[in-house]
């Protein structure tokens, strides 16, 4: 890997662990630079614009949520497996930060701007409800889960049951796991025949 990627990469770990904790729309070229211990110029000579790092950095963060989350389940074949295996992984995806869900984070800060970021990330969270639909479709397909089970709820729900426990890690710290996983395995109980 050439010096440059290495540094930009370096660059794009430290702003998703910044933007966690400030937001990615207070994002900027400075304060970021002034995390990394770089040069205004230095950081600018990667990205360019605030809008391309925060671009760069959505990018960046989906590949790293792939990486951490998705990744490890893939080798599963028996879907509900595989859907806990998803839920543990995104439960702590969450934990991997200084700050709280990057995602959570930059749809808030994004929710009511046009534009390329916005884009990207309702891009991303289609594709992450979509990638769980088929796991919840493969569980109808092998008789796991009902027949006529609504697979848009299905993933509505575990999207709640997500939010809800990053909400009560904040409230409640020690009691925000054990009741994602009892909320989740209700979940499960409930689209079983």
């Amino acid at each position: 890997m050439k010096k440059g990627t290495v540094t930009r990469m370096a660059i794009l770990r430290t702003a998703l662990d910044l933007a966690s904790r400030i937001g990615l729309a207070s994002l900027t070229i400075g304060n970021l630079a002034k995390a990394r211990g770089m040069s205004k110029s230095g950081v600018y000579a990667h990205f360019q614009s605030k809008q391309k790092l925060q671009l760069d950095l959505v990018q960046y963060a989906q590949m790293v949520f792939s990486e951490r989350v998705v990744k490890p389940t893939r080798h599963l074949s028996d879907p509900i497996e595989r859907l806990t295996q998803l839920a543990e992984h995104w439960y702590q995806w969450n934990n991997r930060f200084s700050g709280g869900c990057f995602f959570i984070g930059a749809v808030i800060d994004f929710d009511d701007v046009d534009g390329a970021v916005t884009e990207e990330l309702k891009l991303q969270q289609q594709s992450w409800c979509d990638q769980l639909k088929q796991v919840a479709q493969q569980a109808i397909n092998l008789g796991h889960f009902r027949a006529d089970l609504d697979l848009d709820y299905f993933v509505f729900q575990f999207n709640s049951l997500y939010l809800g426990a990053c909400w009560y890690q904040w409230l409640e710290p020690e009691q925000s796991h054990p009741h994602y996983q009892q909320a989740f395995s209700q979940l499960l109980a409930s689209s079983r025949k």
